[in-house]
């Protein structure tokens, strides 16, 4: 912004009515992009009159950018930040314009106009986590108090966020030399990494992790269906007529009832010789 200020010297003897202030001669001084007074204008001073002391002059009058379309904020991206601060967040809007400051709650910060519908601004520090309303100010003019953006502070020190780092402290890997409490932004690194390395691998169609699986579930499906499958097993042999010197088959079905019981094929031919071995002891107590 810059105030500029004209003088005109105007020579009374060329004036037609020199010396009658009733009948004034009035000026006025226009700046604009194009030589025309048509389009817009960028300022406009008062009128200024000439009489014999034609020094007389008026202050100029410039057009306050918010007259013609008042500033508004649609989004804040992101939303949310640490409280300690510092976090870029750009402003999402209409009829921004260069000068128009940010504020986060009763704090003015520092912006940068990118465009007129975004500006980028760094957030400041804030002693509690919370909710704060962020709205636009220019010369001590507040905007979108009505509908205000809104910008949520999170501490780590929160119970939630800190018990779910002290969870991840517990998977992620140990190097040596570690200190036995890892500090929060080395837990979150590994973590990631940890994540990473694990969606990356090979995957099959027996232990395909997606989104709304976790490996609680996944062991849990897989114990239900074994459990399921070792039942339906261990009654066949107790139902079934066989004497001890028939030839008994123990080949893994093609298929069980629990769609979620896929199975390691060595795993379930040892769970049926532990089956095989335990239904011969019974048969060499009983009497045939």
């Amino acid at each position: 912004r810059f105030f500029l200020k004209f003088f005109l010297k105007c020579n009374q003897n060329c004036l037609k009515n020199a010396g009658n202030p009733r009948d004034m001669r009035r000026f006025q001084v226009v700046i604009s992009l194009i030589p025309s007074v048509e389009g817009q204008l960028m300022a406009v001073s008062d009128n200024m009159f000439v009489h014999n002391n034609s020094k007389h002059g008026r202050r100029a009058k410039r057009l306050d950018p918010t007259e013609a379309a008042i500033p508004c904020i649609k989004a804040v991206s992101p939303s949310e930040g640490w409280t300690s601060g510092g976090s870029t967040v750009i402003i999402i809007g209409e009829n921004f314009f260069d000068g128009l400051q940010v504020v986060f709650g009763t704090m003015l910060v520092w912006s940068e106009l990118i465009t007129n519908h975004a500006i980028r601004v760094q957030t400041p520090p804030r002693h509690i986590p919370g909710v704060v309303e962020v709205t636009l100010s220019f010369k001590s003019k507040q905007f979108c108090r009505g509908a205000p953006g809104r910008f949520i502070y999170v501490s780590l020190s929160e119970p939630n966020i800190d018990y779910g780092f002290h969870r991840l402290g517990k998977l992620v890997p140990r190097h040596p030399g570690d200190p036995e409490k890892l500090p929060k932004e080395i837990v979150l690194k590994r973590a990631a990494d940890l994540a990473e390395a694990l969606y990356s691998m090979p995957r099959n169609n027996q232990f395909s992790l997606t989104g709304h699986r976790t490996p609680a579930s996944i062991t849990h499906q897989m114990n239900a269906g074994f459990n399921s499958y070792a039942d339906d097993y261990g009654r066949s042999i107790h139902n079934s007529s066989v004497s001890p010197s028939s030839s008994m088959d123990f080949s893994i079905p093609p298929s069980t009832t629990t769609p979620s019981a896929h199975y390691n094929h060595s795993f379930l031919q040892a769970s049926s010789s532990t089956y095989l071995n335990l239904y011969c002891a019974k048969s060499e107590d009983s009497s045939f």
